[in-house]
């Protein structure tokens, strides 16, 4: 195992007032900005607030936190079947090194907290 990051945020700190369309853009890759749109309304933030656990655990899990890396460049999207990964890109996907290492990710949200848990893995030859 390369690494594990867990994270937390409360759903709360995402207020509709707070979030303008510039800091959703820094904090948020484009295809969630675009999966935003089909989240059943009322569920928005706490949607916001698991991507960027998702991130923040991530970041964790690489020991390195966002020195050179912007969040807007880590993207959580969700499969057919609703299981959430990741797209990277920019230095973020550079350090991660995908042929070499893999990524298991897991959110959740209850009550007031979106809760996210990372575990990135080395790829055995």
């Amino acid at each position: 195992m390369a690494g594990v990051g867990v994270d937390a945020v409360k759903i709360g700190r995402l207020s509709r007032e707070r979030m303008s369309q510039h800091i959703l853009n820094r904090l948020f890759h484009p295809s969630e900005m675009t999966e935003l749109e089909t989240i059943k309304e009322g569920c928005e933030l706490e949607f916001l607030a698991s991507r960027y656990a998702a991130k923040e655990a991530l970041v964790k899990a690489l020991g390195s936190g966002f020195r050179g890396i912007y969040p807007s460049e880590i993207g959580v999207l969700s499969d057919s079947e609703g299981a959430p990964h990741f797209v990277l890109s920019g230095e973020v996907k550079a350090r991660c090194n995908l042929n070499e290492k893999r990524i298991h990710l897991s959110l959740t949200h209850e009550g007031e907290l979106a809760l996210a848990f990372v575990v990135v893995e080395e790829q055995c030859g």
